[in-house]
């Protein structure tokens, strides 16, 4: 089963992604870039061992400490097993293509455009 780790520092909207998608794949959500950076690295969480390779991360741009522009920038420069995910950055705030693409996202969605990332989503990891 295809994973996605889904980081935003929202329950609501973590919740309303999980929901969205965890019928069809398996979810993983972190409530902030740290958190998503701890995922990402450890492989053994609670004494219990699992996969920290996901086939998609979701990310929310604005959230204290770790934004998701650097939390790209983190998976694709210093994490060995994810540094080929796409990262699809969600935010309420204009970006450029450009600036989205220098960290490393493949694709941005406004929150408000949940229709759009769900079929990106579902496009990306039907391969």
């Amino acid at each position: 089963m295809k994973r996605i780790l889904i980081v935003d520092d929202s329950p609501v909207v973590l919740a309303q992604l999980h929901d969205e998608f965890c019928t069809d794949y398996d979810v993983v959500t972190a409530e902030s870039g740290e958190a998503a950076v701890e995922i990402l690295e450890d492989s053994v969480r609670d004494g219990i061992c699992f996969s920290n390779e996901f086939d998609l991360i979701i990310t929310d741009l604005l959230m204290p400490g770790m934004n998701g522009f650097e939390l790209s920038d983190y998976v694709r420069k210093k994490n060995k097993v994810n540094r080929f995910t796409p990262v699809i950055l969600i935010t309420t705030e204009k970006i450029s293509k450009e600036e989205a693409r220098s960290y490393g996202c493949a694709a941005y969605f406004s929150k408000a455009d949940k229709k759009r990332l769900v079929a990106m989503t579902r496009i990306l990891l039907s391969v």
